[in-house]
């Protein structure tokens, strides 16, 4: 298979290598504990979810350990008694430090670049048959592969596998939609019945959401003045949108919309993103583009919108709730109420973090946008602002990078992430691993091409800049 070709299907070599993982897990399942190691962002929870639901329905013995950075400190704490560690979402990056501390009975499914490429382990990842991991199959689909090889009847974990890549940002095709190896795991869960894709508003709680409190949500685009501002969506939609956004005395949500009343809430707010908003045109017509929907969820429930979902699993991952995550990822509905707790908690956070950076908190130099969250901004959530911020008509010809202090890891978080309009050739993984070498630190560090993390003593953000910043101004 040709990197980038997206309309080719996954590779024999692809479907072997995830056969021999499916064949060695199975040999296992009646001798051994399995312990899975999973990320806790939303394609991380979602990884993790298939293997156990996979594991499950094969009545294996499983654990699960859910974490922010794979590194020596956690490795050491995991029990090595007749285990076998699957690692998910994560693990490749790691692959000498794994060596070092558990050199047995290992499995790797991740989708980032591997520090290497020799096979000291079980690893199945896109990059080895020449795949990229970024954009066209995340932590999730990998894990969905294996679970197929396992079992064909775990088909109807497809939908994880959409979750997964949503919340990993790669609906990079035409209108948001995902390509590659993505783009037919989502032919399969159509044609299982399981999803349906159709074009539509890209708001937050399409079905589930009053029409300004949907508006209100909205992160992605995060649309200034008006993201985490009811007031203000109010008063936008009542004075510009002029639609009834009540039926008798109950508020109305955007899935009750006419047509007509579409057009005039996206006309005006597209008038209002290029204007006020200060926003692209690329950004103003993000606002519409490819829905995925989970027909198996009940209608009105914020699980039916995969998009909706994986926010929530972000949610949870982020502010420390992951058991919450894989409940409602392992078919848990009962709570519903706590996760959407979490997530209204989360949402004000990256609200309050996006008002705070807008107080002159955002700095420049060449071609870096950065800012010092310190222990303003919570480490776990330093990824996600550095997103928003990227997507910001200010800086999307910068490389962002973001900094904040981690007390689990006694250390700096740095997050890093690659503007839209970047001209330089650049992978932000591979500069990030560069910099922490020029530093003569022994800290990982690693990502994507267009997405990367580290961790650095505290302390030393602004030399991490002036590196960085060198190596960017020569090339």
């Amino acid at each position: 298979m040709r990197k980038g070709d997206l309309e080719a299907l996954p590779s024999s070599q692809l479907i072997s290598h995830a056969r021999s993982i499916a064949e060695f897990i199975l040999e296992r399942a009646r001798s051994h504990v399995f312990q899975v190691v999973s990320h806790l962002d939303a394609d991380g929870l979602a990884a993790a979810s298939i293997m156990l639901k996979t594991l499950r329905r094969i009545d294996a013995k499983f654990h699960a350990r859910i974490v922010h950075q794979l590194s020596e400190r956690v490795l050491k704490s995991l029990p090595k008694t007749q285990r076998v560690f699957v690692f998910t979402d994560l693990g490749s990056g790691q692959l000498s430090l794994i060596n070092e501390v558990l050199r047995e009975n290992v499995v790797i499914i991740d989708h980032h670049p591997p520090e290497n490429d020799k096979e000291s382990f079980m690893q199945i990842n896109p990059h080895l048959f020449g795949l990229d991991g970024g954009a066209e199959i995340s932590g999730a689909g990998m894990a969905y592969l294996v679970s197929k090889e396992v079992n064909d009847a775990n088909r109807d974990l497809s939908t994880l596998a959409v979750i997964g890549a949503l919340g990993d940002r790669q609906d990079k095709g035409e209108g948001r939609s995902l390509t590659g190896l993505n783009a037919e795991i989502v032919r399969e869960a159509i044609e299982l019945g399981v999803l349906e894709e159709v074009k539509d508003l890209m708001f937050f709680g399409r079905e589930t959401r009053p029409i300004p409190v949907a508006l209100e949500y909205t992160m992605e685009p995060f649309i200034p003045g008006l993201s985490g501002n009811h007031a203000a969506c109010v008063k936008f939609l009542v004075e510009r949108v002029k639609i009834p956004l009540k039926s008798g005395d109950r508020w109305r949500t955007l899935s009750e919309l006419s047509q007509q009343e579409k057009s005039k809430l996206v006309s005006e707010l597209v008038k209002y993103m290029l204007g006020p908003g200060g926003m692209s045109a690329d950004e103003a017509q993000s606002i519409i583009g490819t829905v995925y929907v989970l027909t198996r969820e009940p209608l009105g429930t914020p699980t039916r919108d995969a998009r909706e979902f994986a926010f929530l699993l972000n949610a949870c991952g982020r502010t420390g709730k992951t058991s919450l995550g894989l409940a409602i990822c392992m078919g848990d509905r009962n709570v519903y109420g706590e996760v959407a707790k979490v997530a209204s908690e989360y949402r004000a956070k990256l609200a309050d973090y996006m008002e705070w950076l807008g107080k002159g908190k955002v700095n420049v130099k060449g071609d870096i946008c950065w800012f010092n969250g310190e222990r303003y901004i919570d480490d776990k959530m330093i990824g996600t602002v550095t997103s928003i911020l990227s997507s910001s008509k200010s800086y999307r010809d910068k490389v962002i990078v973001g900094f904040a202090y981690s007390e689990e890891e006694a250390a700096v978080k740095v997050s890093a992430r690659l503007g839209s309009e970047v001209k330089k050739e650049v992978n932000l993984g591979e500069l990030m691993r560069y910099v922490i070498n020029e530093m003569g630190l022994n800290f990982v560090a690693g990502g994507h091409d267009l997405a990367a993390g580290a961790y650095i003593p505290a302390g030393r953000e602004e030399e991490f800049i002036e590196h960085l910043n060198a190596e960017l101004s020569s090339k």
